[in-house]
């Protein structure tokens, strides 16, 4: 068969999660078809990575040109001033000089009249002295002698005066000379501001083609983050459906335990599923150690897979005695205080961790862990407390299966460098161990949930949603009159709770003590002690909307994104598009908002669950 193109595949995978949404069932993708889809996605993350990264360099480069841009105009600024003051003083300059013209023109004018006055004056005296001797003859004496010295002192009086204008005409002449000099450093002045001023608008009109390239990019570089973020929600889809998540999806576990399977609720509702319980997933798990020994693996083997790296011992001298000291129950499980010294052989024989009736190689591995672990305990705190957060013992002998594994391994420990160590144990860890990976057939994550051997197991509490208070294993115990299952409206109340409280696209101030379940001070019992509250009013859903500019107010389907035994993202396909939240931003805003007694029943660095919508 001719093999698939990577676009094709995407396609053909983008088609079977699609198709997993509406239907109860979707066939295994192969390992290649998923190894594409990690690269495809690797390679878009890096190069969304990438252009995140160009973003910023452009947005700094946007930042920087703005500044310089700001610098640039305030120059400008001064430098019109600087322009329009020069050019104030240049026209001041030119009427100035355009009056002392006029000026100039009127003396001259005058300068003309007063010397055309002396010029009749002279003409006349010279035809008078030409004619001097028949007017001496023939005139009068006094009129005569009048005549001349009139127009004489007339003549003088001129002179004075062409005097007297020309030394003005003189000294507007000067001043004409002193303004047209100012007025040409003026001009100059103004030229080279020009000069300036036409440089400075050239480098401007250079920054602003500059921001307009970065104000281009930016917008290229946002709708390729857009359109990059889009591909790698569909491809992550696309790998979801591609790992196996939509068989879980599409029914989850079909236990007949209540709160099991999504099957078990209404239309439209939401079940938020841990995968194991309560447990630190240290060494084994017992519920898997007995679905192992049912499929035909010794003891031996079972304390291999567990306990890897440990040196298994035959022969171990117990000691003749043990202190048993704590709090307890006795053997009808009533409470009971214990502060005695009995014989191993005894305390042994009295160990309640694990069912008599099971598979005898599984009690087997039990004993051996049982025994190495109470012996780690004397020797680092001198006695062992008969409870859980040692070893549960009560004061009778266990029934006959769990006293012949005992028997059957008699001088048998585990020890690491030659020491007895603390080899933990719990009921159910969720298909995963800290020290021993995927606790499944394969012993890989491919289609972990089916090939789990918890699962095999048949335990209810590898698949479960916790909705009662205490243990809730109790099916009698307190729900607060709450399903197992989210109704649509519950789940938005908690995805939008979560953008409120790490503050997401906020349009308004919240006060995040509201951030409650909805049945606030009504609930008794289990961990909430908010009973009888009315301190505090929850937020309703409307509420929670209001305080966000863009908040969910659909949820038309959920998909997980799972890797090494964590819930590493839970994607919401809403009205706003896909909503990533992780598993540790998920389980914590689910355990604070969830109402009754609904929880991930699991500790802080554990997160391992499904959300599943039917």
């Amino acid at each position: 068969m001719k093999k698939l193109s990577g676009n094709y595949k995407t396609i053909f995978l983008l088609i079977i999660f699609i198709f997993s949404l509406c239907t109860p069932y979707i066939g295994v993708v192969n390992a290649q078809g998923i190894a594409d889809l990690e690269q495809q996605i690797e390679q878009k993350q890096k190069e969304l990575s990438s252009k995140k990264s160009i973003l910023e360099t452009v947005e700094s480069r946007i930042k920087g040109i703005k500044d310089s841009n700001a610098s640039l105009q305030e120059k400008i600024r001064l430098m019109t001033e600087e322009l329009n003051k020069a050019k104030a003083n240049s026209d001041s300059k030119a009427k100035e000089i355009e009056k002392k013209l006029l000026e100039l023109e009127q003396k001259q004018k005058e300068l003309e009249e007063v010397r055309g006055s002396m010029d009749s004056i002279s003409g006349l005296l010279y035809v008078e002295s030409r004619n001097r001797f028949a007017n001496f003859v023939f005139s009068d004496w006094k009129d005569l002698v009048q005549s001349f010295y009139v127009r004489k002192g007339a003549l003088n009086i001129l002179k004075d005066r062409v005097e007297e204008i020309s030394g003005e005409f003189s000294n507007l002449v000067e001043a004409k000379e002193g303004l047209d000099k100012e007025k040409e450093v003026l001009d100059k002045q103004k030229d080279e501001l020009d000069k300036s001023y036409a440089l400075l608008d050239k480098e401007r009109a250079k920054l602003q083609a500059e921001l307009n390239s970065q104000y281009s990019q930016r917008r290229k570089l946002n709708s390729d983050i857009t359109d990059l973020s889009k591909n790698v929600s569909q491809l992550q889809a696309a790998l979801i459906a591609a790992r196996g998540a939509g068989l879980i999806s599409s029914g989850g576990y079909t236990g007949s335990s209540f709160g099991t399977s999504i099957s078990q609720a209404p239309a439209g509702s939401f079940g938020v599923f841990s995968i194991g319980a309560y447990t630190h997933r240290n060494g084994m798990s017992q519920w898997g150690a007995r679905a192992r020994a049912d499929a035909g693996q010794n003891y031996r083997k079972l304390l291999e897979v567990y306990y890897p790296g440990a040196t298994f011992v035959e022969g171990f001298k117990e000691p003749e005695t043990i202190w048993v000291k704590g709090e307890g129950v006795d053997c009808n499980n009533k409470a009971k205080s214990y502060n005695i010294r009995i014989s191993f052989q005894e305390y042994m024989n009295s160990i309640y961790e694990m069912p008599a009736s099971w598979n005898i190689e599984a009690l087997k591995a039990q004993a051996v862990a049982a025994r190495t672990y109470a012996l780690h305990k004397v020797r680092t705190q001198g006695y062992i407390i008969p409870n859980q957060s040692n070893q549960v013992y009560k004061n009778c002998q266990n029934a006959a299966g769990w006293r012949n594994a005992v028997a059957q391994t008699k001088g048998q420990v585990l020890t690491k460098k030659g020491v007895v160590f603390a080899t933990e144990y719990a009921a159910v860890h969720g298909a995963w161990g800290n020290h021993v990976g995927w606790d499944t057939v394969s012993g890989n994550g491919k289609d972990w949930f089916n090939n789990a051997w918890e699962r095999k197991s048949g335990v209810t509490w590898f698949y479960k949603s916790w909705y009662r208070a205490g243990s809730g294993i109790d099916p009698k115990g307190e729900n607060c009159g709450h399903s197992p299952f989210l109704t649509h409206e519950e789940m938005m109340v908690i995805v939008n709770a979560y953008f409120v409280k790490h503050s997401l696209g906020l349009r308004k101030t919240p006060d995040k003590s509201r951030l409650l379940p909805s049945d606030y001070g009504k609930c008794p019992g289990g961990e909430r002690a908010d009973y009888g509250n009315t301190d505090k009013v929850p937020y309703t859903l409307a509420e929670l909307q209001a305080l966000l500019s863009n908040p969910v107010r659909s949820i038309s389907n959920v998909g997980i994104v799972w890797g090494e035994g964590q819930t590493k993202e839970v994607i919401f396909y809403t009205n706003r598009g896909p909503v990533h939240i992780s598993g540790a931003g998920f389980k914590d805003i689910y355990n604070q908002m969830a109402p009754g007694h609904m929880r991930i029943q699991q500790q802080p660095s554990h997160v391992f669950f499904n959300v599943e919508k039917k």
